[in-house]
């Protein structure tokens, strides 16, 4: 099994833009009054797996979801970790969750964008609404999403991704209003240059610099990441 640690093991849970998201991680631990270990987890829009796989390794007890279930790639890498046993898979929409105070962890990466396609800002605070309800008291929601940051970065994914335009990048001041039920909420934001790499390499190289500068002088709500524990 690859190490907690390793270069592999962090691409198998990130994925993409690895230097940046993968802070989420430790500013989850960091800033959470719970534990992973023997924690009821709940993972939203999962798709490869990757947040399950942390989870379990840590020792959660996971539901990893998506929409239209986990994919053929999240079963083969849980059970390339010999973790599969502590995960069920379910089909599962954020904005009809079946469970109530149920879960002690919510956690989400990178989802609000798909769900609040075509500016569907309603249906991003029901997702967030559905995962109040499915936490139970003194649950935690813990969440990394992608945020509109900053004119350079509005203009680029206009011109030059086919669903820039479309995607539901959310404020920093929406993410705020959409957690208002929330007992507590700590969040950071990260992230400027990374994002415009065009490949791992060059996108670990911005992300340092990002994290060594550029994210301490760049206006906060240019940076394109938001990290966040909210305890309901």
């Amino acid at each position: 099994m690859k190490a907690k640690n390793s270069k592999e093991f962090l691409q198998d849970v990130i994925e993409w833009d690895i230097y940046n998201w993968r802070h989420a991680l430790k500013y989850w631990q960091d800033n959470s009054g719970l534990e992973l270990k023997s924690a009821n987890i709940l993972e939203i829009g999962s798709e490869h797996g990757g947040l399950s796989l942390w989870a379990a390794l840590n020792g959660g007890n996971v539901l990893c979801t998506d929409l239209n279930g986990p994919t053929t790639k999240a079963l083969e890498k849980h059970k390339r970790y010999n973790i599969e046993d502590n995960i069920q898979y379910e089909k599962l929409s954020a904005l009809d969750i079946k469970y109530k105070n149920h879960f002690d962890i919510v956690m989400f990466k990178s989802v609000l964008g798909g769900i609040g396609y075509n500016s569907n800002k309603t249906a991003q605070k029901e997702a967030i609404n559905q995962i109040f309800h499915s936490l139970k008291k003194d649950g935690e929601f813990w969440f990394a999403e992608n945020l509109v940051a900053s004119p350079l970065h509005k203009f680029l994914r206009k011109n030059y991704i086919k669903w820039g335009n479309a995607w539901g990048y959310v404020t920093v001041n929406e993410m705020t209003d959409y957690l208002s039920a929330f007992s507590n909420v700590n969040y950071t934001t990260l992230g400027f240059l990374a994002t415009l790499g065009r490949n791992e390499f060059q996108r670990k190289f911005l992300g340092v610099l990002d994290n060594k500068i550029l994210n301490k002088v760049v206006p906060k709500h240019w940076h394109y990441i938001i990290i966040g524990v909210a305890k309901k």
